[in-house]
């Protein structure tokens, strides 16, 4: 019998009311009872994980879809990751951190060119890209131009879980190089009040309309915050989703609404600034040493006795009296748990100890070679699939339709191709070498090798292109062009010593 799970509440009860008439079948009901719970308890499962048994009792188990799983708590948790982006040191490196690795100083479009070659055309497009997109022209508030949306809204996905930009059309009366300037928007702009069936046969969740093939179509969005000083809840306006994105990282299939990327670090970074908080106070009061003089006489007799102390000083001290010193206490084990702990938070989210802390007193070559070989794949995940794909390319197509309603280029002639930042090398010497043979070995392009490196390969191949040009008409012949120096050597191992051998330069 000790071995069989105990009965449940209302079991007992019964138990015990059948007991005084029929204590045999109250026994025998018990008994049988009990190996059925054995049964059913031995037919669930053979994972301990799966949470049947004691050690998993802790699990939330629940069947909830995408959205229902966040409804409740999405918000919450981007409010707490804003107080936090206020408040924790932690989430302010982490946010910047992130934001640098993944935009850094910004996404760069550039042109390349699908129909017939036209010159002219060409230089208009890069003319009103460069003077709407690179300027605040680009941003509704006049204050960021498109490299400083790009860092607003992979830094809101962070902290928020999500970010809205918004294209409002402009008059050509307004002096804008471009039709349209984007507005971004924090998620609180969403009425997710309009949630369920809708009266045009569409439905939505929490704001974002759907029609029922599950194509987003549009956004009820506040006209205003709905947290401002105006106190009232503002109106709403229904907006048409080619004029909205929406961005975030979804981490579940049927995903409509993103959640603050802090979540499962929120709680730990709160309650390790507190605990730091508090070993800075326990710091302070061990910095106060103070000494206790127990006497009968009125401190108006001894303070001239005490004199002043310092190092090798003599106290004196009269008949009876006795000097005790304060015992601060002290901090053991504080960076060893510091350290962890930031570790576990910097696996949390996606980076490196050293990134989240700036502590790089252990690393040499090759730790710093395999931190940036886990984090690498994160940060070009993040850049392909989530800022390029879903911020990007929407711009991109924003800017064409902006581009196309100003001149008379099409659209088919030419596309945008996004850059991401150079990524900083761990050793130069190393990493070209290695970048030159993937070249040679056929593994990658040239242009694939200027694109990790932050560049522009269309530009880059236009900037050779003519500095050869000026070297051939100049009869300069540079090493950087292997073609024309192996020339050159030729040239001169047949003893021709002439015009070119004397304008070789820069070698």
């Amino acid at each position: 019998m000790s071995d069989f799970p105990p009965p449940s509440r209302i079991a007992r009860l019964i138990n015990s009311m059948i007991a005084p008439l029929a204590p045999g079948w109250a026994l025998n009901r018990e008994l049988s009872a009990a190996q059925h719970r054995v049964l059913l308890t031995n037919m669930g499962g053979h994972y301990d994980g799966a949470g049947r048994t004691a050690r998993g009792k802790d699990f939330r188990i629940n069947r909830t879809d995408a959205v229902e799983a966040m409804r409740a708590d999405r918000d919450r948790l981007g409010w707490i990751g804003r107080d936090m982006l206020r408040n924790n040191p932690r989430v302010v490196k982490i946010r910047r951190q992130l934001v640098g690795n993944v935009v850094g100083p910004g996404i760069i479009p550039s042109v390349r060119w699908l129909g017939k070659e036209n010159s002219a055309a060409k230089a208009t497009v890069e003319h009103l890209i460069a003077a709407h997109c690179l300027s605040t022209a680009f941003d509704a508030d006049g204050l960021r131009t498109i490299f400083g949306a790009q860092s607003l809204g992979f830094g809101s996905i962070v902290t928020d879980g999500e970010i809205l930009f918004r294209r409002r059309y402009r008059s050509s009366k307004d002096g804008w190089p471009l039709n349209f300037q984007v507005q971004a928007l924090e998620a609180d702009f969403l009425n997710r009040n309009v949630d369920g069936d809708l009266k045009n046969g569409n439905y939505a969740i929490q704001g974002i309309e759907f029609n029922r093939i599950g194509r987003r179509v549009a956004y009820h969005l506040y006209t205003s915050h709905p947290g401002g000083r105006a106190g009232a809840m503002p109106a709403t306006v229904r907006i048409d989703a080619r004029h909205v994105i929406h961005a975030f990282d979804p981490q579940r299939a049927g995903q409509q609404r993103g959640v603050s990327w802090l979540a499962p670090v929120i709680t730990l970074l709160h309650e390790l600034q507190k605990y730091q908080d508090g070993q800075v106070k326990r710091q302070e009061v061990a910095a106060m040493f103070a000494g206790v003089l127990q006497t009968e006489r009125p401190s108006s007799e001894f303070d001239a006795d005490m004199g002043t102390l310092s190092p090798g000083a003599l106290l004196h001290l009269g008949e009876g009296e006795e000097m005790t010193w304060t015992n601060p206490p002290s901090v053991d084990g504080y960076e060893a748990f510091m350290k962890v702990t930031d570790r576990t938070i910097a696996a949390g989210m996606g980076i490196t100890y050293e990134a989240l802390t700036g502590d790089y007193s252990g690393v040499n070559y090759t730790s710093g070679r395999m931190g940036r070989m886990d984090v690498d794949p994160n940060i070009r995940d993040w850049q392909n699939n989530l800022m390029i794909a879903q911020v990007c390319a929407r711009f991109g197509d924003w800017i064409q339709e902006g581009i196309r309603d100003v001149t008379d280029i099409k659209n088919t002639d030419w596309e945008i191709v996004w850059t991401p930042p150079v990524r900083p090398v761990v050793d130069p010497t190393k990493d070209f070498k290695a970048a030159e043979t993937a070249m040679k070995s056929g593994q990658k392009s040239r242009r694939q090798v200027i694109r990790e490196s932050g560049g522009d390969p269309f530009k880059v191949e236009q900037e050779i292109e003519e500095e050869r040009a000026w070297a051939r008409s100049s009869g300069v012949v540079l090493t950087s062009d292997a073609g024309a120096s192996a020339s050159n050597s030729g040239a001169a191992a047949k003893g021709d010593t002439g015009k070119g051998d004397k304008k070789e330069s820069e070698k």
